[in-house]
């Protein structure tokens, strides 16, 4: 038996649940905003502990996805979806179970990859659904989201290190990458080409030590990576990892990275970090690049259009810094103000006229 249930959650618009008994899924499908145009936003398939903790996940990422696409000035709303079970167990009846889910809430949500999902994966739902982005190329898609993401990242690091000492270069900078998937070990390739001096950290070690001689870089244990004293550290794995509880044995200047939720809590977790002097980029912000990339599949955007998109994340973050500091704000303040105001201007021009 199929069942979908409509949740009630502040401030989203749409909160569905699909259970599918015969193909063993249970998924939860949360749009927040369609203000700018379609939700968007990544599948993320993994063992959540219970149902609450996977609603949790699901209602904060399609939260930040709405402020990632109005800080980008993209024409795309904010959504997510999570499934509960073991990515490495899929099932074909299962992927057309949760492409069935897609073509029940219709056009409003559109998905993509995320952690669990993968682009072959992807276009097998294509095959049962049109409402997944993020095809490979072979079926007309722009494939991998990571490079475009590896992008905006460093983007993001150049304006870090121009507002931290008027020079965006990354020669000689001391930096932490935390995370090797397929952004952060793209982010620590290019890191390692710019001349950065470069140390390195995953729960895969092995993986971490096999990059890091590739790269002339220096692996070190993941446990001590938080702590390492550097100029920038990059989190570009799982987010929360920026809390009351970690914030404290810092040792670097700025943080800079690809994934998403850094802040455990928001916003005291940005004014501690502002208490220890260490400049935050907003992680929204600056991991734009994959949404950039989704965003001119969508819209059937030529390859370097979405590259200069991307690009202009540079630029964006650099105002936003500016910004906080003219306001005596955090930077995750500022952009947070620059969201609200974009997806309020778009609900504004939305509404009828008399």
């Amino acid at each position: 038996m199929t069942t979908i249930e409509r949740l009630s959650a502040p401030d989203h618009e749409q909160v569905l649940v699909w259970r599918d008994e015969q193909a063993d899924l249970h998924a939860i499908a949360a749009i927040h905003s369609t203000a700018r145009g379609p939700a968007v936003g990544g599948t993320r398939w993994q063992p959540y502990p219970d149902s609450d903790a996977a609603l949790d996940d699901a209602l904060r990422l399609a939260s930040a996805m709405t402020k990632k696409s109005a800080v980008a000035g993209l024409q795309l709303g904010g959504g997510k979806a999570v499934v509960i079970g073991d990515h490495t167990a899929k099932t074909d009846a299962q992927l057309r179970s949760y492409a069935q889910f897609l073509n029940e809430i219709g056009g409003r949500f559109i998905t993509t990859t995320d952690v669990g999902t993968t682009t072959a994966e992807i276009d097998q739902l294509h095959a049962a659904t049109p409402h997944v982005v993020g095809l490979s190329a072979a079926l007309g898609g722009g494939g991998d989201t990571s490079a475009l993401t590896a992008t905006t990242v460093l983007a993001g690091m150049r304006a870090t290190f121009e507002a931290l000492d008027g020079d965006g270069g990354f020669a000689g900078r001391r930096i932490v990458v935390i995370g090797l998937g397929k952004v952060g070990a793209k982010v620590a390739r290019r890191l390692a080409e710019a001349g950065s001096r470069l140390r390195v950290a995953d729960i895969r070690a092995d993986a971490a030590g096999q990059l890091a001689a590739d790269i002339r870089a220096e692996a070190i244990p993941l446990d001590d990576a938080l702590s390492a004293d550097c100029d920038l550290l990059s989190p570009n794995a799982l987010g929360g990892i920026l809390s009351a509880e970690s914030i404290p044995d810092l040792r670097c200047r700025a943080i800079c990275g690809a994934a998403n939720n850094q802040l455990a809590r928001e916003p005291e977790d940005a004014e501690l970090l502002a208490e220890r002097g260490i400049l935050y980029a907003p992680d929204y912000v600056v991991n734009s690049g994959g949404l950039i990339s989704v965003a001119g599949e969508l819209f059937d955007w030529p390859p370097e259009t979405a590259q200069a998109h991307a690009e202009q994340v540079y630029d964006t973050t650099c105002q936003i810094f500016r910004d906080a500091e003219a306001a005596g704000i955090t930077p995750a303040a500022a952009a947070e103000s620059r969201a609200a105001q974009v997806v309020a201007a778009a609900r504004l021009a939305s509404l009828p006229t008399h």
